[in-house]
């Protein structure tokens, strides 16, 4: 053991801890009352010092102690290793005695070392060792006893191999004792280690809880001494700021807190006093000021003060208002010469130098200003010599005269009008007695000054205007004093006109009425014009019926008179039957002609009290009053419908042309006129789904229906987006060969719903509503796609029918160039492909439809002519367009047999067909006697359930390759069962 260090020390802490407390509380005491607040800051910087060094102290003698266990406990470790290597080295054969003695002689040294390190603490082994705590020497005692037994028993050992079992059993025995008390003395220390560590957590906790108390100390010494002085003193300096001056503060003059509270003392009195000399001289100002002031604040006058060098150093708001600055700006030495143009202030600045140098003390005058967005203001100015601060200087007022100006000259103005203006002008007493008139009076009437003056004005009347008319005029005149209207008057001569006629009334200051003033001009000519112009813009050019716009005013005033009379009216909506087809075969000016008579027609089977209008195009409409129940508008409409079923005899020709009618009632079926012709519109197509030449009346299912079309529309919309649609194909088969050599693709949609949906139900609302562009899109880069597989893959030689709508051909988008460029991603010769174009395509076609019709063919894309002879064809088309392939209807198809009516139809087609260079397909074909029948009239191909139904494209694909293994040598196509015709096709 090292001097000076005693066992006691080993593993206790409470000693210095209560020497680090008496320490903190004697700086306590230190410092209980300091003077200063750089004194309070030393002292709190010492303490917090302190602390830190007493937990640094602590914490290393923690340590120390920790290390000095585990030294004990390392060396009582190698003392039972040395005491089990020593057994195995006398136990062991030995060929070198003197070399083994020496090795246990050194063991015993290395155990008795440790031994004695322990037992007296010192340095072993490369490591400090304190001694023993007094509780663990009686385990050292037996241990030291255990030793000695041990090493009697190893030196009695013989060398082997001359030990006995004897012997050998009481070295072991003595060992195993050493190595008990070893393991005991072991455990006593591991006990005592863990003794150590508890005290060290409690004296780390102590000296954790006297921190706390410390440090809160410390605030609570902050806050009296430093904190509520200062939160004291912001009070005092709050109250000063909002003036209340009287505020003290109890602080003691203990540190410089207190001597700021003092000082703040004495600043607040003596605000205080000087405040109280600042009021007396501010009430003394505040009466001057007032005087001046009311002086200056007026509405009136715009006040000024000018000095000796021409600055304005003053200027009322007034002025401000009146010259367009802001006051601030005039009063800050403004130069007076801004205010005028450069002619007019050298006049003004003599005059002002006159006052300045005292030849004349004050001066009225009037001059033209500029105000600050450069407009030009008429100013009157006064100013009176004075003094400023011992200067000359110029105050006085300038007052706006622009509208007296204005007035004057408003008034001189008035007179040359009165005596030139164009329009007549009357002035009469209040009895309408002529007082006076001026030159285009008698320009317009006819009657001079001198006839007209003295007498009253109803000699111009023309006897046109009723008594109630006058009277209303007179009502409105006393009522209001103004009076605008057109009257009928007449000249001298006798002629009458319209006047456009305005009166007002001139009163006296009493009230009073003084005299009537009348101006008035010959608008004869305008009212005939803009007669004209509204019978133009509410009357259809064509038959001089009320147009849409006319017809909308007409319905809303029917719905008006109708809720107030509690009568019903119905609304009569009709379409002309056939009419298109006309327009286009025999052209417009036939169309015109016959819709001039059409409306000729509906005049005479109207009453005077109904209305007649046409919307547009084929379309009219009835409004049918005075209905005492809705069947009295059947009558109506067969008499209608028998009116416009008759012939016409036209220019042209003999057209016969029929109308579909839909009938609805106010208020029955609809509350606002967009519903009445919604509905109309709804039953007119009803009666044209029955057969035409028919009409129906409104029933709500057919708005119902009208909601299933919209929903339809939608759903199939979210089908093109959601890749619901798929394209089907039917085998076009060469009659000769009996190979398929051309397909049609033909759009099918499941729906998630509903199931199947026909073509012939979403095909036209997709064609109504525009979307058929981007369906027929799709169906094209669709079909294109798998013939590009096919074709790779299967058929070299296949090619596609694609059904194009007109919709498509005359929509503004681009057509062919997509087209043409998908192909060609496609690696697809165009010619694969061939476009299907009914008849009426052909009849309608404008410029830009056959301009893209056109630019398909000329990269090579082939035409079809579908559904050839339902139509008004034309051979002209046929050529014009350079048609590859005529599709014969299926309607001359289904019922063909050897000598009928329809095989000569057909054999005049295809004869005339192959005579144009064109291609026939026969659609619809059921039966072998069909196909034989074409086939012997020469016809090319042949489309139709008896050779296949329109199948997938995996069925189609499958087929294909059927037809590629079979035997080359054709072999005709086996029979298929009839079936009704196929679907529409897209």
């Amino acid at each position: 053991m090292p001097p000076g260090v005693s066992t006691a020390s080993f593993g206790t802490t409470r000693s210095p801890v209560r020497g680090l407390y008496r320490l903190l509380v004697a700086t306590t005491r230190v410092l209980r009352r300091p003077r200063t607040l750089a004194r309070k800051a030393f002292w709190a910087t010492l303490l917090i010092a302190l602390l830190a060094l007493g937990n640094v102290l602590v914490m290393q003698l923690l340590l120390r102690q920790s290390d000095n266990i585990a030294a004990t406990l390392s060396l009582a470790g190698r003392m039972r290793m040395l005491s089990q290597q020593m057994t195995l080295r006398a136990l062991a054969p030995r060929q070198d005695a003197l070399g083994m003695s020496a090795q246990l002689q050194e063991q015993y040294a290395d155990f008795e070392s440790a031994h004695a390190a322990l037992l007296h603490g010192g340095h072993t082994h490369g490591q400090p060792v304190q001694a023993l705590a007094p509780g663990l020497q009686p385990s050292l005692q037996s241990l030291t006893e255990g030793w000695r037994q041990y090493r009697q028993a190893l030196e009695r050992l013989p060398s082997p191999p001359l030990q006995t079992p004897e012997q050998i059993r009481e070295v072991m025995a003595a060992g195993d004792l050493l190595l008990v008390r070893t393991e005991r003395l072991m455990e006593q220390l591991v006990q005592y280690a863990d003794g150590v560590h508890q005290r060290a957590r409690v004296s780390s906790l102590a000296l954790f809880v006297l921190d706390m108390l410390l440090l809160a100390l410390a605030y609570t010494l902050l806050v009296r001494r430093v904190l509520r002085p200062v939160r004291t003193l912001t009070t005092q300096c709050r109250d000063m700021a909002m003036g209340r001056y009287g505020t003290h503060t109890p602080l003691p003059m203990g540190d410089e807190l207190g001597e700021l509270a003092q000082a703040l003392h004495r600043s607040s009195a003596q605000i205080a006093t000087l405040l109280h000399d600042v009021a007396r001289e501010r009430d003394a100002l505040a009466q001057m000021q007032a005087m001046f002031d009311g002086l200056t604040d007026n509405s009136v006058a715009g006040v000024y003060l000018l000095d000796e060098s021409m600055h304005l150093v003053y200027a009322n708001e007034q002025l401000a208002r009146m010259l367009g600055y802001e006051r601030q700006l005039l009063a800050d030495r403004f130069p007076l010469a801004r205010l005028f143009s450069p002619a007019v202030f050298d006049d003004v600045r003599v005059r002002v130098q006159d006052r300045l140098q005292g030849r004349l003390h004050s001066a009225r005058y009037e001059r033209t200003a500029l105000r600050a967005d450069g407009s030009s203001l008429e100013i009157e100015i006064f100013g009176t010599a004075m003094r400023l601060n011992g200067r000359p200087a110029v105050i006085g007022m300038m007052l706006d005269i622009s509208q007296r100006k204005r007035a004057e000259a408003s008034a001189r103005r008035a007179a040359l009008v009165y005596q030139n203006t164009t329009e007549a002008m009357v002035v009469t007493d209040a009895q309408g007695v002529v007082l006076d008139t001026n030159p285009a009076f008698t320009q317009v009437t006819g009657y001079a000054a001198h006839e007209i003056v003295g007498r009253r004005m109803n000699m111009l009347s023309s006897g046109r205007q009723s008594r109630a008319f006058y009277q209303a005029m007179w009502a409105s005149l006393l009522e209001s004093g103004k009076w605008s209207g057109d009257i009928w008057n007449r000249r001298k001569n006798g002629d009458d006109f319209v006047e456009r006629l305005t009166i007002s009334a001139s009163y006296n200051e009493d009230g009073s009425v003084g005299c009537y003033i009348g101006l008035f001009a010959d608008v004869t000519a305008q009212r005939r014009q803009e007669a004209s112009i509204w019978h133009q813009a509410h009357h259809d050019h064509l038959t001089q019926l009320p147009n849409r716009q006319m017809f909308q005013q007409e319905l809303e005033r029917s719905m008006a008179q109708t809720r107030a009379s509690g009568q019903s009216f119905a609304l009569l909506f009709l379409d002309l039957d056939m009419f298109k087809e006309v327009n286009d075969t025999f052209g417009h000016d036939m169309g015109d002609e016959l819709l001039c008579e059409v409306a000729h027609r509906l005049r005479g089977c109207v009453r005077a009290s109904d209305k007649l209008a046409r919307l547009g195009g084929d379309e009219f409409t009835l409004i049918l009053h005075h209905l005492q129940q809705p069947q009295d508008a059947h009558a109506v409409c067969r008499k209608v419908l028998h009116a416009l079923a008759q012939p016409y005899e036209l220019m042209g020709g003999v057209v016969q042309i029929s109308a579909s009618a839909g009938v609805t009632y106010f208020p029955r079926d609809g509350q606002d006129g967009v519903a009445l012709l919604k509905q109309a519109d709804l039953a007119m197509y009803a009666a044209k789904n029955k057969g035409r030449n028919q009409f129906c009346e409104f029933v709500p299912a057919m708005e119902q229906e009208a909601q299933e079309r919209r929903l339809l529309l939608r759903d199939l919309q979210q089908a093109l987006d959601g890749g619901e649609l798929t394209l089907h194909y039917q085998p076009i088969v060469d009659m000769h060969t009996g190979r398929t050599v051309k397909a049609e693709a033909l759009l099918r949609w499941h729906h998630g719903v509903r199931g199947p949906v026909s073509p012939a139900q979403f095909v036209p609302l997709a064609e109504e509503s525009g979307l058929i562009v981007p369906l027929g899109d799709w169906v094209f880069q669709e079909a294109a796609r798998q013939l590009a597989r096919w074709r790779a893959e299967i058929a070299p030689e296949l090619e596609i029918n694609v059904n194009v709508s007109p919709v498509q051909l005359q929509s503004s988008g681009p057509l062919a160039q997509p087209w043409l460029r998908h192909l060609q991603t496609l690696r697809l010769p165009p010619e694969a492909l061939a476009i299907e174009l009914t008849e009426n395509v052909l009849m309608e076609a404008d410029q830009d439809t056959s301009a893209r019709l056109q630019a398909l063919q000329s990269a090579g894309m082939q035409l079809a002519l579908d559904d050839f002879g339902t139509g008004y064809s034309s051979l002209a088309y046929l050529k014009r367009l350079d048609i590859d392939y005529l599709k014969i209807d299926r309607s001359f198809v289904s019922q063909l047999t050897q000598g009928s009516e329809d095989n000569v139809l057909c054999q005049a087609i295809i004869v005339m067909a192959h005579q144009l260079g064109i291609r026939v397909v026969a659609e619809g074909v059921e039966t072998r006697e069909q196909h034989d029948i074409l086939r012997a009239a020469g016809c090319d191909f042949g489309q139709g359930y008896w050779y296949c139904h329109p199948v997938s494209a995996e069925d189609f694909g499958a087929r294909l390759r059927e037809e590629r293994a079979a035997v080359a040598e054709p072999q005709q196509p086996s029979p298929r069962p009839s079936a009704p015709s196929e679907a529409l096709s897209l």
